[in-house]
Formats: structure tokens, sequence, C-alpha cells
């Protein structure tokens, strides 16, 4: 249960005082006065969440944690010691420990310590839960596929091909592509319905104007596909002109001579119909071909639902994701603003250097994940108002990788982590954590550390005050060629500069 709580410690008056505290709170809470007990009602429980003392009089804390990430590898776990010491610290960071909380502590320090652990617990079981149903959902379709392959080559062909990418535009480019190569069609088409206005859109096209594409909109019962959708069966005509069912009905004036006209069935709900119009040898369409694109338009609409499903988990995940992010607030207020800034300045900076809309959706992305490193790291270290001690310094600069680390099982965030993870790259090589230089760097990271930096100049830290747009735009120039691009520097003080002109901002 999430709500029970483990206290493991040697002294008593700990564990009293942690079992009052929380219980106020409104957890249920064992305790343990050694390592051998805490180990063994650990096994005979379930438990939310596990605090342990480091310095036990039978165990070694560490060996505790050990004990208790082997039995069950997702509790969350919580070290307390009056000793604390990096290499303490660190070892039992690397066992697998949450956090950690020094003695003696707060309450407050206790209380936060807590529900911040809890949350973090409660939502790696919604992503594991979530990444559950993925696979289920992916072993589903692939043996709907391996059904399918059984039946037809050429259909188990064409579904390997849409199977083959996860992005609705392309999946219908591959429908069209198969169907009017296979068929030697002059025209084919798919209409897909529009959620919003319950009606069916033209979305992808061969062998037609741009005006007719963008122009045709069908409402259910309304000319061929209308019936089409509206009676959920497919249709076979020989000729157009004397089929005594569409003589006055063709407002689709694409239709001419032969077609064919099916309905995508999803669970009995139309999403979409294709349409197959004229073959370039004049012949009619025969009930091998109507049969032919029945099957294709089964492996379609898994394939068209598959892209959908992606991209509804794609927007779930980001934003199981963007919940991390959150909890760096707790830490590091500074880090929300500074995200939301980075993410509008490198946007800007992309557009002007004609990045794709898919680069621009990965930077966007990246700049507001690039800091979930952060999560790891002490709020000592983040907040503290002084310069960094050496050891302290090093610990900030693995952020990139562990905010790389955190979003690596993501696989649709690829490009996503390459930026995240060399954002802290410089032009001339002396960067971390890789010391990649110039163009090894990607183009997106290398925007990232522009405006970041920018940002960072440009806003309050715990340890000094923001510099002035003046000063910070000198530091850029002068970093120019060694920090930074001197390409995107110059792009970005462009856009800085039409930003200020036009008072809009960016």
């Amino acid at each position: 249960m999430l709500n029970n709580i483990l206290v493991i410690d040697d002294e008593m008056v700990i564990c009293e005082l942690l079992e009052t505290l929380l219980k106020d709170q409104g957890f249920s809470v064992t305790t343990a006065l050694s390592g051998e007990e805490g180990i063994k009602k650990f096994k005979e429980g379930t438990y939310g969440l596990v605090m342990t003392d480091l310095k036990l009089p039978d165990l070694d804390g560490i060996k505790v944690l050990e004990q208790i990430k082997k039995h069950n590898p997702d509790t969350v776990v919580i070290v307390m010691t009056g000793y604390p010491s990096f290499e303490t610290v660190h070892s039992a960071l690397r066992q697998g420990a949450f956090d950690y909380v020094p003695k003696p502590f707060t309450i407050d320090e206790i209380s936060f310590a807590v529900r911040r652990a809890l949350a973090f617990r409660n939502l790696k079981e919604t992503n594991n839960q979530l990444m559950r149903e993925l696979a289920e959902q992916n072993s589903r379709l692939e043996e709907k596929a391996k059904e399918r392959t059984q039946e037809l080559r050429l259909l188990y062909k064409i579904g390997s091909d849409i199977s083959s990418t996860l992005n609705l535009s392309e999946v219908l480019s591959i429908i069209l592509d198969r169907i009017s190569g296979i068929l030697n069609v002059e025209i084919c088409s798919i209409l897909l319905l529009d959620e919003t206005n319950k009606d069916y859109i033209m979305k992808c096209a061969k062998g037609l104007d741009n005006a007719v594409v963008c122009k045709t909109r069908v409402r259910v019962g309304e000319s061929i596909s209308g019936w089409v959708i509206e009676h959920k069966e497919g249709l076979l005509v020989e000729n157009i002109e004397t089929d005594p069912r569409f003589q006055h009905r063709n407002d689709e004036k694409y239709y001419t001579r032969s077609f064919i006209s099916v309905p995508l069935l999803s669970k009995d709900r139309v999403i979409g119909v294709i349409n197959v119009n004229n073959k370039k040898s004049k012949d009619i369409f025969t009930k091998d071909d109507y049969r032919f694109i029945k099957g294709v338009a089964a492996e379609a609409t898994i394939g068209i639902e598959n892209a959908r499903l992606y991209q509804s988990l794609e927007d779930s995940y980001m934003r199981t994701v963007l919940v991390l992010t959150s909890a760096i607030d707790a830490k590091d207020h500074y880090t929300n603003k500074h995200s939301q800034h980075v993410c509008e300045y490198a946007s800007a900076v992309a557009k002007e250097l004609n990045l794709s809309e898919e680069e621009i959706k990965n930077l966007e992305r990246a700049c507001k994940l690039h800091d979930i490193g952060k999560i790891g790291i002490e709020d000592t270290i983040l907040t503290k108002p002084d310069k960094l001690t050496p050891e302290e310094w090093n610990k900030m600069k693995t952020h990139p990788s562990k905010s790389a680390e955190i979003l690596r099982p993501l696989a649709f965030l690829n490009e996503v982590i390459k930026l995240v993870e060399q954002h802290h790259e410089r032009y001339d090589g002396t960067g971390y954590p890789s010391s990649k230089k110039a163009e090894e760097i990607t183009l997106g990271a290398r925007i990232i550390t522009v405006v970041d930096s920018f940002d960072a100049m440009f806003t309050d830290r715990p340890y000094r005050k923001a510099l002035t747009k003046e000063a910070a735009i000198e530091e850029l120039k002068k970093g120019s060629g060694t920090q930074f691009d001197p390409k995107v520097v110059e792009v970005f003080l462009r856009v800085l500069e039409q930003s200020l002109s036009s008072q809009s901002g960016i």
C-alpha cells in the first residue's frame, strides 16, 4: 500500500517520533529497531516507502538497502544518517536510495522528503502501468499482423510497410503508393474523419489537384463517399455513368468511369474512406481488385489507428515526464520559468534558421526537459547561495547525463535526448559530458546552449543577481566561437533585437 511506511532505526526515540509524525499525516507506520528486524518486516508486508538509518547495530544500512532493493527493486527508500558524508550518501544513492535526510532533521524536512518520495513512487507506478499497456497494445497489433501474413503475402508486405512508421502522414502516403503502384490507377485518395466537425476531409491523394484535395469535405449520406460511410460497406462500380445508384449523385467530380470506394472500419465505426478511380489501362475494376482494396483497408485502418494511438501515448508520456519537471520546482523554483523562456528563445532561433517542423518540435521538447536531471541533485547544491565546491560542481555537471538517463526509456524522445545530453557542450570542445566540439554537437543543442546561457545570465540565481540584458548580450559575444556557435549567437541576437524593436517579446 502506498500509505504504508516502514521506519528502521536503532533509536527508539527516532522511531516513536517518526511514527507519531507520520501517523498524524494519515500514514500507516511500522517500526523496526534493527536491520534484520526491518528486512523481516519488509518481506512480510507491503510498503510504499522505507526510511532506514545508515548506522544500525547489526547490519550496515547500505546492506539493508541492498536487501530491500533485491526483494523489490521498485521500493522507494529514504536513508537517514547522523554522519553525512559524500561517500556514504553517494554509496546509498548508487544502491538505489531515492533521497537522504541528515540528522537531526526538522518536521518540515522529513514531511517534505516523505511527500516527494511517495509522489515519485506514484509517478513511477503510473509510468510502469502505461508501459505495460503499450506493450500489451503492441502485442495485440503484432498478433493481428501475424494472422494477416498467413492470408495473403501481398497484404502482409503492405501491412509491414505501413507498420514501419507511426507517423500518420507517412502511413497515408505508403497506402496510396502501394495501391496506385499495384493496381496502376490514375486517382487514389483517402478521406478521414474530422472528430471536431464530424465530417470527412481528404487527407491524402494521388492524381488530384491540390485545390480539390483542400476543399473536399464530405458529410455522412452525401455523395458517393457519404453513401459508403452511411452504409458502412464498400462499392465496386464498373461505370458510374450507367450505374443507376449514382447517375444523379456524383458531387465528387473526380469520380469517372470505374471506381472502388471502401470504408475504413474500426470497431463498427467508420474512420475514413479509400477511393480508387480509373485504371490507366482503361480496364474496369474486378472483384479481385475490390477484395484486394478491402484487405488494404483493413491493414490501413490498423496503421492509422496505431499512428493515432502512438500520438496519444506520446502525449500521455510527455505529460507524465513533465510531472517530473514539476517536482524540480519544489527544489529549484527558478527552473520552470527558465525552461519556458529557453523554449521561446530556442523556437524563435530555430524558425530563423529554417529548421523543419519536426526539428522545432524536438527542440521545444528538449527545452522543457533539459534540466529534468536536476531532480537527482541535492537541494543544498541547487539553491546554494555561495560558490559551489569542486565536488558540488562535479555533481551539478552530471545533470545532462542524468536527464538523458531519465528520458532514455522513451524511444520516441531519441532525438530530444541528444539535445538534452549535449546542451552543456562547448563549441571549442571544453564542455561536458563528452567534450564534443563544433559540428559534432547537434545544432539543436548548440541553440539551447546559447539561449540557456543567456536566460541564466538574465535571471536571478541563488548565488547572484541577474545581469542586465546589455551585459548578458556582451557575454554572449565574448563567448562566441569558444563556448557558443558564432552563427547561433548571431541569429539569436538578431531575433532578440527584432523582438525588442517590435516590443512584443519572443
